[in-house]
């Protein structure tokens, strides 16, 4: 348990860059024309089907471990958990998800990869509303304080990024500011619906004790079909530009995904790993909601946002930016006051820590002269 949240930071990070490799990656459309892979409901179906692996390994796990005859399938970690459930439960979440999910891949595809990661930081905003609604959760002053924090954060990045596009445009598909500001703002919608989605995982996971292995997988079923349907719709509803970058035309086309994987067999390698990496993810994250909070797996992205920066500066795919450093600093301000994990909570930490070590060496002196005169064998404690 204690490796989950960097399996979920990694995995996660893993997830955004190799989805972004596949957006700049061009491939052979059906008309002849070398365009890059915008498949925002194909990729969400990959991970969807990362998801559902889940449920095979579940099932493979679960018949092993049964054959030994032990009762081992009720404690293991993989497998243990009320299986006397409804699966139409997580329905409503995998919905979600297939919504968010779409959008997002959308606002991935035009934006930066940075800005991405640092604008689903939102989510924890609609979070703290939803819970306050749905789990009878308190928002005390600190929290408005820090959705406060986070929505000035949200402000400058999306104001420099409308800026720079006339100087660090190396991977966007439109070197239009309206096409990067549209890409921002479909990030923060899919956080809606995001948001919706991990509150309704907390509740049904902690009520209902369903092994989260199997609950990915039954999410990962529920996507696979609602994404297949969405998108046979998709693939024949016309869309404007920036957002039709295909041979007909249209939102998605699904005609064109053959011809490129096999006019470029580059795709193939962060689509499969992408799958791989989703089910452990997707794994991860529940896992966390299970035993601690949804907003406690938003704090965990901070750290994602680091990494993802980094690889980008790494990869050249983006330029530093001043100035989206200042936003970045005031979305963690924001985050780390909504969890109070503030300085003041380490101080008061510490200094419990000094005057325990304190007390225990007067303690030993205690002792030690419990036989002198004038010294007293019981002394009050310091007010901090």
């Amino acid at each position: 348990m204690m490796y989950l949240p960097l399996l979920y930071v990694c995995t996660g990070a893993l997830n955004v860059l190799l989805l972004k490799w596949s957006d700049t990656l061009e491939g052979e459309c059906s008309d002849g024309k070398w365009r890059r892979f915008q498949h925002p409901v194909v990729q969400t179906a990959l991970m969807f089907l990362g998801q559902f692996l889940c449920f095979v390994f579940y099932k493979a796990a679960y018949f092993f471990l049964q054959r030994r005859g032990t009762g081992a399938e009720g404690e293991n970690v993989l497998t243990r958990g009320g299986r006397e459930f409804s699966p139409l439960q997580l329905f409503l979440p995998a919905a979600l998800d297939v919504i968010a999910s779409v959008i997002l891949l959308t606002g991935l595809y035009l934006t930066y990869v940075s800005s991405f990661q640092m604008l689903r930081v939102s989510a924890l905003i609609f979070v703290g509303i939803f819970g306050a609604i749905h789990l009878n959760q308190t928002l005390t002053a600190r929290h408005w304080m820090a959705m406060f924090t986070i929505s000035c954060g949200i402000l400058v990045i999306v104001s420099i990024d409308v800026q720079r596009v006339a100087y660090d445009r190396i991977l966007l598909p439109n070197w239009d500011s309206n096409a990067v500001l549209t890409g921002n703002l479909l990030v923060l919608f899919a956080q809606i619906f995001h948001a919706a989605k991990f509150v309704y995982d907390e509740k049904c996971l902690k009520g209902t004790d369903i092994p989260t292995l199997l609950a990915t997988g039954w999410q990962g079923i529920f996507g696979l079909l609602i994404t297949v349907l969405l998108g046979v719709c998709l693939n024949f509803l016309p869309s404007p530009v920036p957002l039709n970058h295909n041979s007909r035309g249209v939102f998605d086309d699904l005609g064109d995904i053959i011809p490129q994987l096999r006019s470029n067999p580059t795709l193939w390698a962060p689509l499969i790993i992408f799958v791989i990496s989703s089910a452990c993810y997707n794994f991860a994250s529940l896992t966390i909601v299970k035993y601690s909070s949804s907003a406690n797996r938003l704090l965990a992205d901070g750290l994602r946002v680091l990494l993802i920066w980094w690889m980008a500066f790494m990869l050249e795919w983006e330029w530093f930016n001043l100035i989206t450093l200042m936003g970045f600093i005031i979305l963690e301000m924001g985050t780390i006051a909504y969890r109070n994990a503030i300085f003041i909570e380490w101080y008061r930490s510490l200094i419990a820590r000094l005057m325990r070590g304190r007390y225990a060496d007067l303690s030993n002196e205690t002792v030690n002269d419990s036989a002198e005169p004038g010294v007293s064998t019981n002394r009050p404690a310091d007010v901090i």
